[in-house]
């Protein structure tokens, strides 16, 4: 039996770093989240954070750092988080490579989270206070701090993605993708003992979209392409940013589920195989504007050709049926 659902929101650039601004999450009728027995085997110990007690939980995959109140969460964070890790693993396999395990802090508080991040990363704090639902990546570690158990959950999905992207392969996916596959990769809900992800339908971003559609302020697909995540979250109002993430999603749904499913993965190929920059470069010299073409625009020339306008009356028409007009 089916649940309870959540979706999420957030970013990352060239220093691969990724704050979630602001996050909304839909739960199951009446509020409630029941989880389950955990299913995937950790190592559990005391650990302590300026005198708050948690808990350190290594899996497979993942070394968690929690000081949440919600035990029961606690619990279910071995299966959810490597049940993620599967999906992340199914979008881009990893290299040969010895895998790390990626570092994740749960705090109970935001105090406690605004605490840690002043500590550890103080010049890009400025950037981070503004986040009041969230957290955020650098790198193979992400940082968030406990809201609701659906809205905690989306968030670590959402962030497991860049910790993933970010430790497992040897260049950087531009902001649009990175971005994009994050959404793609955060929605989910509860069936039986395991969360089942639905990248295709998430009601967030679809809710998102059709808000947007009606008030007329989507972004133009050159500027999707073009910008970065924390440029929106620094330049616009939080409304715009999540507009912004809901069309990065809404991009990769059109790109992996359409007309151009076999040029997505052979772009997903190269990024696996380090050859992302070379197929950009090459794009870039041979674009309309060699010198003022951005990574993410020359990725996209690489790979779905120059031709913007076309494919934005494409994408334009997708966002639109995926908004329900």
């Amino acid at each position: 039996m089916r649940r309870w659902a959540g979706s999420v929101l957030r970013r990352r650039g060239a220093a691969r770093w990724s704050p979630v601004l602001l996050l909304l999450v839909g739960g199951c009728a009446g509020g409630k989240i029941d989880l389950f027995t955990p299913k995937v085997s950790a190592q559990v110990e005391e650990w302590d954070f300026l005198g708050q007690r948690g808990r350190r939980i290594v899996t497979d995959h993942f070394e968690v750092y929690s000081t949440i109140p919600d035990k029961e969460l606690e619990e279910a964070l071995p299966t959810f988080l490597e049940t993620a890790y599967r999906q992340y693993v199914a979008t881009v396999p990893p290299g040969p490579a010895a895998e790390q395990r990626l570092q994740t802090y749960i705090f109970g508080s935001r105090r406690d989270w605004m605490g840690y991040t002043r500590m550890q990363s103080p010049h890009r704090a400025p950037v981070y206070s503004k986040i009041r639902q969230g957290g955020y990546t650098e790198g193979s570690t992400s940082v968030l701090f406990y809201t609701t158990r659906s809205a905690t959950l989306a968030t670590l999905a959402h962030e497991g993605w860049h910790q993933y992207a970010g430790s497992r392969f040897p260049n950087r996916l531009p902001p649009w993708l990175e971005e994009g596959l994050a959404c793609y990769h955060e929605s989910f809900y509860y069936e039986g003992s395991r969360p089942q992800f639905t990248p295709r339908h998430n009601t967030l971003r679809i809710n998102s979209l059709r808000e947007a559609v009606q008030r007329g302020n989507l972004f133009p697909l050159r500027q999707i392409i073009n910008t970065d995540a924390g440029q929106v979250i620094l330049d616009h109002q939080a409304r715009d940013t999540q507009v912004y993430y809901a069309q990065t999603w809404a991009l990769v749904t059109f790109l992996r589920h359409g007309r151009y499913a076999g040029a997505f993965s052979e772009l997903l190929r190269d990024f696996a195989a380090g050859a992302l920059p070379a197929a950009a470069g090459a794009a870039r010299l041979t674009g309309p504007d060699p010198v003022g073409t951005s990574y993410g625009e020359a990725v996209f020339y690489a790979y779905f050709g120059t031709d913007l306008d076309r494919i934005e009356r494409e994408y334009q028409d997708h966002l639109a049926r995926v908004a329900g007009f």
